[in-house]
C-alpha cells in the first residue's frame, strides 16, 4: 500500500463539540482532531440549514475531497460525484445492497477495491433512525492483539498474502492486514467485495477472516459505537480501523439517511 505521511494516531475516538457556525473553523477543529485519533466524531451547538454547503467547506479544507459515489442501480459504478448516499429504501430488498437496507453490517473497510484509495471517510447525518443504525469501529491495533492470542496463524497468512478486491470495474491488490508498520497496522478488506478470479486459497481466507470477525470480534469489547443526530459527522481514517453497523428500525424510505464521501488527506 503507498505510504503518504500521516500523522501519529495515538488516540482512537474522540468528540468534538462544536459552538461555531463558521466551517472554516470548524474544520480547523476536525483536522487538529484527526492529526491524533482515528476516529472523530463532530457534534454541533447550532442549527445548519444548508448541511451540504457546510460539509463541502469542511472537506476541502481536510484534502482533496473525492467523488466517490456509486450507481446502487448500475452495479456500483462510479457517478463522478462527491457524496453518496447511504439510505433506508423500502423498494431495495434488504440482503442486496447493506447501504439501502436496515441490517447488520459486518466489519470491513470502504475501498478495498479502490485503487488510488481515501485517506479519511466522512459521515453525516441527514436522518437518524428511531433506534438503531450506530457506525460500529474497532481499532486496528487492538484487532491485530487480540488475533496473536486467538489465531495468530491466521494474523500471520493475512499479513503476508496479497489478496485481489473487485468491484464494478475497479481493481486493487493488497494484503488484508499489512503489518509493515507494526505500531500502526493497514487494513483492506471487504468479505463481499473478493475477486470472483482469485484463488480458492484466498477466496477461503477471506472467509476465515470473515469468521474471526463474526465469532470473536462482533458484540465484543473490541466494538465501539458511534451514533448521529442529524446535522452531526463523524470522520475516520478508513485503513486503520475495520467498521460496520447495527442494525435499525426503519419502515419508510429515507428513516436513515446518511452522506458519505472520503478524502486524500493533504497536512
Amino acid at each position: 500500500m503507498a505510504q503518504i505521511s500521516k500523522p501519529e494516531l495515538n488516540g482512537f475516538i474522540e468528540v468534538v463539540e462544536s459552538r461555531s457556525d463558521d466551517p472554516e473553523k470548524v474544520a480547523i477543529q476536525i483536522k487538529q482532531a484527526l492529526k491524533k485519533n482515528k476516529v472523530v466524531k463532530l457534534t454541533l451547538g447550532f442549527h445548519v440549514e444548508n448541511l451540504r454547503e457546510f460539509y463541502n467547506v469542511i472537506t476541502d479544507r481536510l484534502g482533496r475531497a473525492q467523488d466517490i459515489a456509486e450507481d446502487y442501480a448500475a452495479g456500483g459504478a462510479q457517478t463522478g460525484e462527491r457524496w453518496m448516499e447511504i439510505r433506508y429504501d423500502a423498494d431495495v430488498p434488504d440482503m442486496s445492497a447493506y447501504r439501502h437496507s436496515k441490517n447488520a453490517q459486518p466489519l470491513h473497510t470502504d475501498e478495498s477495491y479502490i485503487a488510488e484509495p481515501c485517506d479519511v471517510m466522512v459521515f453525516y447525518c441527514k436522518n437518524k433512525a428511531a433506534r438503531g443504525g450506530e457506525t460500529l469501529f474497532v481499532d486496528g491495533v487492538e484487532l491485530v492483539e487480540r488475533m496473536k492470542v486467538v489465531d495468530p496463524e491466521l494474523l500471520s497468512e493475512l499479513s503476508e498474502t496479497s489478496v485481489i478486491f473487485e468491484k464494478a470495474g475497479n481493481k486493487r491488490i493488497e494484503k488484508i492486514i499489512d503489518l509493515e508498520n507494526p505500531l500502526q497496522p493497514v487494513f483492506n478488506y471487504n468479505y463481499y467485495c473478493i475477486s470472483p478470479n482469485e484463488s480458492d486459497a484466498n477466496k477461503s481466507l477471506n472467509r476465515r477472516f470473515f469468521e474471526f470477525l463474526e465469532t470473536h470480534v462482533k458484540g465484543s469489547y473490541l466494538e465501539h459505537a458511534v451514533g448521529l443526530r442529524p446535522g452531526e459527522s463523524v470522520y475516520w481514517w478508513d485503513h486503520f480501523v475495520v467498521h460496520g453497523r447495527n442494525p435499525f428500525e426503519a419502515y419508510d424510505t429515507n428513516d436513515r439517511f446518511i452522506w458519505k464521501t472520503g478524502v486524500i488527506w493533504n497536512d
